[in-house]
């Protein structure tokens, strides 16, 4: 697998760097972050969300560093309180920051691998622990994450932290956690939800005392920002979505797999049918993950625990992409915390021939793995975003492999009492 990304890259490559792209490479995602770091640290907050005040900073930096960017620029699509967090960045030149910031990304990355080891029996021999870092540095979403300067990879240790605290119990340190997780709220919200659902108000308390530490920062250190998220952000997004060629090929949702197959990357106002098709097929997607945790909690006689939260757990997470209308490829780093929970599942169980549903699943996760790498390339020649329908058959197993799960009777409730066994 390294020898086959490392053959692509170098053909892809060009032989030698055009004259006046002497600045970096890569990292175009990350001039929306020192954007945004800059104009809070010079006291522009205000300007977060204004395309013009962002085209013109971009393209200025651009030609200061000799970068041919064309008319492309990179909008500010976060929270307000996650650019408090670019300012340190923003005071440095812009390839000194762009450094510094992939390294914290692979800082995190290396982290999240770790608290992943910790899902995988202890027993558990080397070569299936090497597996982790080695699948997922040869990723494709750890790929993009990487050269596009993303922030994927902290988004992975912030998810891998609150399921580490989510299987130990600890509800309210889970809830702080997945509340940092709103600064991209499309990765959050699914798991959000089935983190009180399953460990109740103390995980809703950590949830609120996170959600208004960030709103009172917000309100005191960037006054103003919060209304012009809530205003602009939306339009924004609709118009670089409505107004341009968008890269519809590289978000792994219902709405771009739709949006892609009838309009193709076009600019133009979403059609009706769209918008029907896209929001059914994401209400079926979030309809059975609720029938598959109902299905789940009637069939509870007692079987353990910390399995079926691991289940629920990974439909979540897989879930999630196909819920939410934006969501970008190189966010399903995150998949790696499924995974590796079916993984440490399976090898605890010790089967020596898997289930036939087990073997499906085990296919679906491979046929993910390989598609991504080619994904983009094909749904933008074929308007069919293969990676999708792909996901959603993953999801749906998942689902289904949920449903079948023989839970406690304290699944879903942080102090359930003592199962009761039905009578035969």
């Amino acid at each position: 697998m390294a020898l086959f990304i490392a053959t692509i890259f170098v053909a892809r490559a060009p032989t030698s760097a055009p004259p006046q792209e002497t600045g970096p490479r890569v990292g175009f995602d990350f001039i929306a972050f020192y954007t945004a770091g800059t104009f809070v640290r010079e006291g522009h907050s205000r300007q977060l969300y204004d395309l013009r005040a962002t085209r013109e900073f971009q393209h200025a930096l651009a030609r200061r560093y000799g970068a041919d960017i064309g008319q492309a620029y990179g909008p500010w699509w976060n929270p307000p309180f996650y650019a408090l967090l670019f300012v340190p960045l923003a005071a440095m030149h812009y390839p000194m920051a762009l450094n510094l910031w992939v390294a914290i990304n692979l800082l995190c990355a290396g982290i999240s691998c770790w608290l992943l080891w910790q899902v995988l029996p202890r027993d558990a021999p080397w070569r299936q622990r090497l597996l982790v870092p080695a699948l997922l540095a040869l990723s494709t979403p750890f790929i993009f994450a990487i050269s596009h300067a993303q922030s994927s990879c902290t988004s992975l240790l912030i998810a891998a932290g609150v399921v580490h605290l989510w299987r130990s119990r600890r509800a309210l340190l889970a809830g702080l956690a997945c509340g940092l997780m709103f600064y991209k709220p499309q990765l959050a919200m699914v798991l959000a939800v089935l983190l009180v659902c399953d460990l109740g108000w103390p995980a809703a308390a950590g949830l609120s005392i996170a959600g208004i530490v960030l709103l009172l920062v917000t309100v005191v250190a960037l006054p103003g920002s919060l209304q012009d998220f809530l205003h602009h952000a939306p339009a924004n997004l609709q118009f670089v979505q409505t107004q341009g060629v968008y890269p519809w090929e590289r978000h792994v949702t219902l709405k771009a797999f739709w949006r892609l197959l009838l309009q193709g990357r076009h600019p133009g106002q979403t059609m009706w049918l769209v918008t029907t098709l896209s929001t059914t097929s994401a209400f079926a997607v979030g309809g059975m993950l609720v029938w598959a945790i109902l299905r789940a909690r009637e069939m509870a006689i007692g079987t353990i625990e910390s399995s079926a939260r691991d289940r629920l757990i990974a439909a979540a997470i897989t879930a999630a992409p196909l819920i939410m209308p934006f969501y970008f490829d190189y966010d399903l780093l995150l998949l790696a915390l499924p995974v590796v929970l079916l993984a440490g599942e399976l090898i605890e169980q010790g089967q020596a021939r898997l289930a036939l549903p087990d073997r499906w699943l085990i296919g679906g996760w491979a046929a993910l793995y390989v598609c991504l790498m080619l994904n983009a390339d094909i749904a933008e020649r074929m308007r069919l975003n293969v990676a999708v329908p792909i996901l959603t058959i993953v999801s749906s197993l998942l689902m289904l492999r949920l449903a079948r799960s023989q839970l406690s009777s304290g699944f879903m409730h942080a102090e359930a009492g003592p199962v009761l066994l039905k009578a035969a």
